[in-house]
């Protein structure tokens, strides 16, 4: 699925009002949407009351549709005004006359903003309310909101009710994802026709909740022309990137890795790694470490084949392994980085063996270190092979020179520069990951839980994405479902360990269970 700025989607609204269908039509399909997403939570509508607060654009006619569909299942709505009707935007003023036929009685009630008392009034209709809709702002604030937008959402805020936002959560910049003062904090956010950045990075995505999106039928033909390719990493994404496992597969027709990783100080990243590969179905992992860690491996996960390797003085791989490794050894995919060290000697090694491995490579942590300053020195090395690397923002910068953006377009922008034309997969960790591809795609996760914070994160998914490219996959569909296994991992791990007890562990335990649930189909 697409992921746009505010601005693009304006552009994309405007379009395919311009040559297909009237913005009538576009609410019309918008406020359905959000009817449709509040009835999956309503057992019974003559039970609820719903208080939609409304500004004054067309987030508000969305809401005024979403308000005459409620009112017809037969849920009573109060309706909070925050400008006169007639200040409404066309479209959304037309929505308000359609109310004409339910108001009155018990089904519509409104608040105007002449009311005297139109503060108590709303405060009163909250206390009455089982739930709150945000229809005041939308997405196209781009300066701090007014002290009378202000005080209706603290008044939400407040209010302890579950709250459902149309299109972003009020008070949050669509684009970059900024607080503009204050923000309606949202249990579920109804955004509409495509996902908006700011819903997706932080500290806006802190205050979206759940995310559900509408199709409001903007044509494949004008997204195409919009030369968007930007893309949320969904599940539907990760399932089409499952390598297919055949019922007479055996263990090396399912992929065969070389790790190398590890140090007489580090020997946790070299397993985490190897085993985390193994969890996404990788048939045979090589892990190539220093002899002084084969005991506390092998012990620890018989599954993985030990190569002992020359070691440094401080107990780190020698330089000199890189030659013999290369010439004896015969995988699919190699993963080097986690738990090296920066030892010069390993750091050599490093450099080799990237120059001599032919096939397909993830580099992570201290192999990223080992080319500090010289990214263009593995961009020149991927001309004969797939490199996917794994940097956080310190790494990135250790490899670029400079600081990686902050703000989405920005980082997206800057990593998409990077990649393109390159051999390089580039998996900016953070939250969210962004993956920038040599075409030019860029690909954001949606999932992952704060629990990942935590040492041998970064080696779980370096072992993911290894063991996904393997297994005969590209490095684009590696490093999207390394990246979605290990965050949706991380989720299920929370259930059982809560957020501050998660350990990588907990997370690389957890693989097999998001590739279950995504091999059967679930969540779709």
């Amino acid at each position: 699925m697409l992921l746009v700025t505010s601005e693009t989607m304006r552009r994309l609204d405007e379009e395919t009002i311009k040559r297909f269908e009237p913005g009538l039509v576009l609410m019309e399909r918008a406020g359905q949407g959000i009817f449709e997403s509040i009835m999956e939570f309503v057992d019974e509508p003559g039970d609820e009351c719903a208080s939609i607060f409304l500004g004054s654009g067309n987030n508000a006619g969305d809401g005024l549709v979403t308000a005459r569909l409620l009112a017809g299942a037969g849920m009573k709505v109060i309706l909070h005004y925050m400008r006169d009707p007639e200040k409404l935007s066309p479209d959304a003023f037309k929505n308000y006359k359609r109310l004409d036929g339910k108001r009155g009685g018990r089904v519509v009630e409104e608040i105007f903003p002449g009311m005297a008392d139109w503060k108590q009034r709303s405060a009163a209709a909250l206390e009455e309310s089982t739930f709150v809709v945000d229809a005041l702002l939308g997405t196209g604030i781009d300066k701090p909101v007014g002290a009378d937008y202000g005080g209706a959402i603290e008044a939400i805020n407040e209010s302890g009710l579950p709250v459902v936002a149309v299109d972003i959560p009020s008070g949050i910049n669509g684009t970059t994802g900024e607080v503009m003062g204050c923000a309606v904090r949202a249990d579920v956010t109804v955004t509409l026709g495509l996902p908006k950045t700011g819903a997706v990075f932080y500290p806006g995505k802190a205050f979206c909740g759940s995310l559900e999106v509408v199709d409001i039928g903007i044509p494949d033909e004008v997204m195409a022309a919009s030369g968007v390719d930007d893309h949320i990493l969904d599940i539907y994404t990760a399932l089409g990137d499952l390598p297919e496992r055949r019922p007479d597969s055996h263990k090396f027709g399912c992929g065969s890795l070389l790790v190398a990783a590890g140090s007489r100080r580090y020997c946790g990243a070299a397993w985490l790694t190897a085993m985390s590969a193994l969890r996404t179905g990788c048939g045979v992992v090589y892990l190539a470490g220093p002899e002084s860690i084969r005991t506390a491996v092998q012990s620890s996960a018989p599954e993985i084949i030990f190569i002992a390797l020359p070691e440094t003085a401080s107990g780190s791989i020698a330089e000199e392994a890189a030659e013999s490794l290369m010439r004896e050894a015969r995988f699919d995919a190699m993963a080097v980085g986690p738990g090296l060290t920066t030892d010069p000697g390993t750091a050599a090694f490093v450099g080799r063996i990237v120059e001599l491995c032919k096939a397909p490579m993830v580099l992570d942590a201290d192999a990223l270190n080992a080319f500090e300053g010289r990214l263009g020195e593995i961009s020149r090395l991927s001309a004969g092979k797939e490199i996917i690397i794994t940097p956080h923002s310190g790494e990135l910068a250790r490899l670029t020179g400079k600081q990686a953006p902050v703000a989405p377009a920005g980082r997206i922008g800057s990593l998409r520069e990077l990649a393109a034309g390159t051999g390089l997969t580039i998996v900016h960790k953070g939250a969210p990951t962004v993956i920038a591809h040599p075409s030019g795609r860029v690909d954001v996760n949606v999932f992952g839980h704060p629990g990942q914070a935590t040492a041998g994160s970064g080696d779980v998914l370096t072992g993911a994405i290894a063991g996904i490219l393997a297994q005969s996959s590209g490095a684009a569909a590696a490093a999207r479902l390394g990246v979605y296994l290990q965050s949706r991992a991380a989720e299920f791990a929370a259930e059982t360990t809560g957020e501050r007890g998660m350990t990588a562990g907990d997370c690389c335990d957890s693989i097999p269970h998001a590739m279950k649930e995504l091999e059967e189909g679930c969540g779709l």
